[in-house]
């Protein structure tokens, strides 16, 4: 049985791949998929619930993306550093190290859902609205 989080984090992984023009192999795309399901499911969850802020979503929301900072600081009308700035306190809050690992525990807390921000991932074999 698979995890729920798999799918989506091997949609994100082949979205990321594609958009960048970067050839993976099936089975590279399976191992990563499952290094990165292993890393989120290594983090606790903390007790409380988190909240994030609507800055802090809107990064998130790029990080998923694969956005880099100046790309999501664009969309956002925010400066570089304080998209960088909103990713540490994001990294904090979430209790991550990696983007990776921000992207799958934000998933798993259900502030992310590929079919909730349909227009805003990328999806294989889809023509990038961003690139037009």
């Amino acid at each position: 049985m698979t995890h729920p989080l798999q799918a989506a984090i091997r949609t994100q992984l082949l979205a990321v791949a594609e958009e960048r023009d970067l050839p993976i192999a099936t089975a590279d795309a399976a191992a990563l998929t499952e290094a990165a399901l292993g890393a989120a499911l290594a983090i606790p969850l903390p007790d409380a619930p988190v909240q994030l802020t609507n800055q802090q979503l809107g990064v998130l929301i790029g990080l998923a993306r694969g956005d880099f900072a100046q790309e999501t600081a664009r969309r956002m009308c925010l400066t570089p550093s304080t998209v960088k700035t909103h990713l540490r306190h994001l990294y904090r809050r979430l209790g991550v190290r990696t983007g990776a690992q921000a992207v799958a525990v934000a998933m798993s807390y259900g502030f992310l859902h590929p079919a909730l921000h349909a227009g805003s991932f990328p999806v294989p074999g889809q023509r990038d609205r961003r690139a037009s």
